[in-house]
């Protein structure tokens, strides 16, 4: 035994108990990851990433713009709300490695966090595209090499499948039974007629 807990080198949680870590380059594993974990918490934990959490205002006496509601004036809904935003930025804020950590530490939303973090490894909506294009093309273009094990390609073919699903595009199974009967080389044809 290791000394690591068994996952993977120390680097990631591989339990219930430990948020999966962000390094900044396996951002799309552990979106997946996370959206896990946090619903595991609770789904309310979840809703506060997804929806969002507004903080309780109030106006003040004599009108104006309205101001942070202090602590103490808050009912019983808005402690329930910010609690389950707490429960999610705290688990959010527990899966970054320190260069992650600088990018949401003064965050205090959620959703915000999530946000920030989504813009800066997937991009915005035009970059995400430009990934699913160079996704789709490398998904249309390999092939499974005549030397290469079936192992080996379901991983590199897998691996675009969950990447293009982690940015909004996923493929149906259907798809992806094709794209494997087509790939197949030749030492494979016996397999796939019968």
């Amino acid at each position: 035994m290791s000394g690591n807990g068994g996952n993977g080198g120390g680097h990631e949680g591989a339990s219930s108990t430990r948020p999966p870590l962000l390094t900044g380059l396996n951002y799309s594993q552990w979106k997946g990851k996370m959206e896990s974990y946090i619903c595991q918490i609770h789904d309310r934990a979840w809703m506060a990433v997804e929806d969002g959490y507004d903080l309780p205002m109030m106006t003040p006496t004599g009108g104006g713009q309205d101001v942070l509601k202090p602590k103490a004036q808050w009912n019983a809904q808005e402690f329930d709300a910010s609690k389950w935003n707490r429960k999610a930025l705290h688990a959010i804020l527990c899966a970054m490695d320190e260069n992650q950590y600088k990018l949401i530490q003064n965050t205090r939303i959620a959703k915000e966090a999530w946000d920030i973090l989504e813009i800066a490894h997937e991009g915005t909506e035009v970059v995400k595209d430009s990934k699913l294009q160079v996704l789709q093309t490398q998904f249309e273009t390999l092939k499974m090499e005549e030397n290469e094990c079936f192992n080996d390609f379901e991983i590199k073919l897998m691996d675009i499948v969950n990447q293009s699903h982690q940015l909004g595009d996923p493929y149906s199974d259907r798809r992806i039974k094709q794209k494997i009967m087509r790939s197949l080389p030749d030492r494979f044809e016996s397999k796939v007629t019968a």
